[in-house]
């Protein structure tokens, strides 16, 4: 969506590009739909209609708040226009192409436009010195956070799905974080497996090569707090996230040595990124504790840097693999 160069003053201007961002995701999910069906594609015309669906009860619900905080809509705000991604045809032409489509590029489509939605409200709220304006912002970029990980969460299992994968992959258990030392495990190791695919793909990179160096002082840093927390507070990471853990290593070792082409690589590193986003923000749905959410907000704010700055680098080659 091109709205960061809209100068937001008040809720109202606020509420109003909001209702406008829903209105243009509801056009543009049923035009697309409707050009699924045209090409007899229709797996993706039924997701677009779902998402249509989606968009109209985020209207209603923006509606039902305005009248309830007593905010009037602005009729002269703009119309909200998406952006397409720097990756051309991936998300893009063939999104909209009824016979080259699939669940999986039209699902990236709506992704990215979710996570500049997300950019959008996080940048209203930081740069306001409207209080009411930064709160409201605030719960909407969490809206948007969770429509973007909901799309993430979908889009991954469209990409397996295309790709007939046999064997199941283990995932990363938000239900074993138990404290901050069971978090911090589990950062160390994606991490890890970030670092050592990052340095296999960093050559004639400097922008991954940059993003390597920067994982390997997270890894550090990581392990330091843990270690400290074994220290001090004798808290170890469980029984539960070590075996999750244990079982992920075997599979991505596995992977490695079967698909060790750089194209293949690329995807990984782009879908564990991914992933680790999705993990990291469900701890932080999840979590009873208020060290840990704090923990996994930090990390969800780096993995979602990270994702930008690999579909910088990587372009067409990452997209494909989220």
């Amino acid at each position: 969506m091109n709205v960061l160069s809209t100068h937001v003053k008040t809720t109202g201007d606020l509420m109003s590009i909001a209702l406008q961002a829903e209105r243009e995701a509801i056009r543009r999910y049923s035009l697309l739909a409707a050009k699924m069906r045209e090409g007899e594609n229709e797996a993706t015309a039924e997701l677009f209609e779902r998402m249509v669906t989606e968009e109209q009860e985020h209207e209603r619900l923006l509606l039902a708040w305005m009248a309830h905080e007593g905010i009037e809509e602005k009729h002269g705000i703009a119309p909200i226009s998406w952006q397409d991604p720097a990756i051309s045809t991936i998300y893009n032409d063939e999104a909209r192409d009824p016979y080259q489509s699939s669940p999986y590029r039209a699902l990236a489509f709506a992704v990215h436009n979710e996570e500049l939605a997300f950019r959008f409200y996080t940048h209203v709220a930081a740069d306001s010195d409207n209080e009411k304006v930064r709160k409201y912002a605030e719960v909407l970029a969490r809206e948007e956070l969770g429509h973007a990980a909901l799309l993430r969460a979908e889009r991954r299992r469209a990409f397996h799905a295309e790709r007939n994968a046999a064997t199941v992959e283990p995932r990363l258990d938000p239900g074993v974080v138990f404290n901050e030392a069971d978090l911090l495990a589990a950062a160390i190791h994606i991490d890890q497996f970030l670092a050592e695919e990052m340095n296999a793909l960093a050559q004639g990179s400097p922008e991954i090569k940059a993003l390597a160096r920067e994982t390997r002082l997270q890894i550090n840093s990581n392990e330091n707090v843990l270690y400290e927390k074994s220290k001090d507070e004798k808290k170890l990471p469980g029984d539960a996230i070590l075996d999750n853990l244990a079982q992920i290593k075997s599979y991505n070792d596995s992977l490695l040595v079967e698909n060790d082409a750089q194209v293949l690589r690329i995807q990984r590193l782009c879908a564990c990124c991914d992933r680790s986003f999705s993990f990291y923000d469900a701890v932080v749905e999840t979590t009873k504790d208020e060290a840990v959410m704090l923990t996994a907000q930090r990390l969800t704010s780096l993995a979602l840097d990270r994702i930008e700055i690999l579909k910088q680098a990587m372009g067409k080659e990452c997209g494909c693999a989220e």
